[in-house]
């Protein structure tokens, strides 16, 4: 409680003049009166007085800890994370002494730096000693930040590395300290030509030969370093295999759940910062996460930790993840069927998600996983999101399959899910439709009809652009192409003689946000075979319609040198490219890749086709009353279209 007291007295903001005058407020006679009490009662003999208090006395392993380090060694290697109560006397000081050289900066620095200095004449022979200079490295990493601009870390890393290599019958207790406070100070201030020193040295330590506590400290350290934002994946390679042969042989030997959650967060980093480089090291992980899944029965946080690295690693292998199978398709079926309190729901459906997303082929498994499903969207944003997400992936992965056996029923949970959801929801949910609608044979499809229904209904409620909008209008835009009686019917069920003019306006009106030449081209497609077959919407929105295939033309096609037209999407998709099909991060991605080469756009040429499409126009509403609706139209957009016309 004293300690809290000083902490308090020390940060007081309320009556402290400097940050009073930081801020711009007001000083009273009574913040100077404060202030100056302050400062009299924390002069620099106290300060230090109290620094060496708290290290020879509160900071210092004590003979339970020592104990206990002996007894439970995997427990004490954690243990000091947990100190967060209030009455925790190492707790209490660790606080105090970061609140000291916050506020004291110019005197408790240097004289932290001089008992630095005064270690290497310390003998380590002697425990008290050796405890002491463990209390005094530990305030290093407890006020590192304060300690930036004092500590030489280049300089004293090389101490620290000879130190490790001292024997003696205390050493495992300094090779703890020591590599806490490398794995401290590497994130901060050490050189980047310092970075495979500590490599060396953390996998040096996490060897079998090692105190345990020590080799655990040493994995920390590791992952301290690996998770450095300057850390460059290249460097790393030479010491791969190494590293994860020492990290899988401390995984078989620790006995507590709680240490393998740490050695497994060790894996997870190394795999983030060296990703594809990782993949050759992890056949023996993989074989052994179905006996860590067992272990972890009663140990949800393993279970979670577990989940992560199976996603991380499916991430990696990309179309070599089906090795992960035999531990993911049980693992994700007990999550979404046993787990009753859903606690590892989302680590278990971005696993599934990711899974789903480097997969390289249908299997029975992963099919059969839709099953569980429709209970998902009944559940919070987050999870609906992923859940969409995971939907529109399994189809695009194995249409024929998921329809036949699962689309009615998916359509049913959209149709009821629909009028509940706002913004992204809406779009995903879209985006399932254009998946069945773009990869399954019309004969093949769903009853789409309700769900049709009501985003035509809603269309227009879209004052303002949205991606819901736009993903609306490429949907409606589809079934014109796709299948134009089937969207005749829709409009035809909806009894509204006005339905068909609204839309259009709508349309016409939100076309100039489009920001994909894809979608441009798309809408442009699509309202000419509209009005083909409605020619009589000409006469109401002609100069809309005239402006937005206009912008249309002008975004999805440019001049070649030798003056020539040419469709930029055709002559992307015209030309082979396996970089384009290949050159994704995912299976999914070149799935989605591929469809789009299919896309009935990416085959159409949008001159011929705008030419062709005008000449029925023409004639479909007679010569002299197209020449005069075209006297609506602003004069320079008929000069683009008739340049495009030729």
């Amino acid at each position: 409680r004293a300690l809290h007291f000083l902490s308090g007295v020390m940060l007081c903001e309320t009556y402290d003049v400097f940050k009073l005058n930081n801020r711009g407020k007001n000083v009273s006679s009574t913040s100077i009166k404060f202030t100056e009490e302050r400062n009299s009662f924390f002069t620099e003999e106290r300060l230090k007085d109290m620094c060496v208090k708290c290290i020879s006395k509160y900071l210092k392993l004590s003979e339970f800890e020592l104990q206990n380090w002996q007894d439970s060694p995997e427990e004490f290697a954690f243990e000091e994370t947990r100190h967060v109560s209030l009455f925790n006397i190492k707790a209490a000081s660790e606080h105090f002494l970061l609140n000291m050289t916050a506020t004291f900066q110019d005197i408790v620095c240097p004289y932290v730096v001089q008992l630095i200095k005064e270690c290497s004449q310390h003998d380590r022979s002697n425990l008290e000693t050796v405890l002491l200079i463990d209390s005094i490295y530990s305030i290093t990493v407890i006020c590192s930040y304060d300690l930036f601009d004092h500590i030489d870390i280049d300089l004293w890393f090389s101490t620290l590395v000879e130190e490790l290599k001292q024997e003696g019958p205390y050493c495992s207790i300094l090779r703890r300290r020591i590599l806490e406070v490398i794995g401290r100070w590497v994130t901060i201030k050490l050189s980047q030509d310092k970075h495979p020193a500590v490599y060396e040295v953390c996998l040096q330590y996490m060897a079998g030969a090692q105190d345990l506590v020590v080799r655990l400290t040493a994995a920390t350290a590791l992952k301290a370093a690996v998770s450095d934002f300057a850390f460059f994946p290249p460097s790393y390679s030479p010491y791969l295999k190494i590293t994860m042969e020492l990290l899988y042989t401390l995984l078989r030997q620790v006995e507590e759940c709680e240490s393998r959650v740490k050695i497994l967060e060790v894996v997870n980093a190394i795999i983030d910062g060296c990703g594809k480089q990782i993949v050759d090291f992890v056949d023996p992980l993989i074989d052994w996460l179905p006996g860590l899944w067992e272990v972890a029965t009663d140990h949800a946080m393993l279970q979670s930790q577990l989940l992560t690295t199976a996603r991380k690693l499916a991430r990696c292998l990309g179309a070599r993840s089906v090795k992960l199978y035999s531990f993911t398709d049980p693992v994700l079926k007990y999550v979404l069927t046993q787990d009753p309190e859903l606690i590892l729901l989302e680590d278990g459906i971005t696993l599934w998600l990711q899974v789903l997303e480097n997969a390289p082929a249908s299997t029975p498994s992963l099919v059969h996983l839709f099953e569980w499903l429709y209970p998902l969207l009944q559940l919070g944003s987050d999870s609906l999101k992923t859940s969409l997400l995971i939907i529109e992936c399994t189809i695009l992965l194995d249409p024929p399959a998921v329809i036949s056996r699962y689309g009615a029923g998916l359509v049913s949970a959209c149709v009821s899910l629909y009028p509940e959801v706002i913004g992204e929801a809406k779009v995903l949910i879209n985006n399932v439709i254009l998946a069945i609608v773009k990869t399954v044979p019309r004969d093949q499809w769903p009853d789409l009809t309700p769900l049709l229904q009501i985003l035509v209904r809603n269309l227009d409620e879209f004052s303002d652009y949205s991606k819901v909008l736009t993903t609306n209008i490429n949907l409606l835009c589809y079934l014109i192409l796709l299948d134009f009686p089937y969207f005749n019917n829709l409009i035809a069920s909806m009894n509204n003689n006005e339905l068909l003019r609204s839309i259009v306006q709508v349309w016409t009106s939100k076309a100039e946000h489009f920001y994909q030449m894809e979608q441009h081209k798309l809408s442009l497609v699509a309202v000419l075979t509209l009005l083909s077959n409605h020619p009589q919407l000409l006469h109401q929105h002609f100069s809309e319609i005239m402006k937005m295939i206009e912008r249309a033309v002008g975004k999805c096609t440019e001049v070649d040198d030798k003056g020539q037209r040419y469709d930029c999407i055709l002559r992307k998709h015209s030309t082979p490219d396996d970089e384009f099909i290949t050159g994704g991060e995912t299976e999914d991605y070149k799935r989605r890749r591929i469809l789009e080469s299919a896309d009935l756009i990416a085959k159409i040429d949008t001159i011929t086709f705008l030419r062709a499409k005008f000449n029925e126009l023409r004639l479909a509403v007679g010569p002299e009353i197209f020449t005069k609706l075209s006297l609506s139209v602003d004069r320079e957009i008929t000069d683009k279209l008739s340049g495009y016309l030729g």
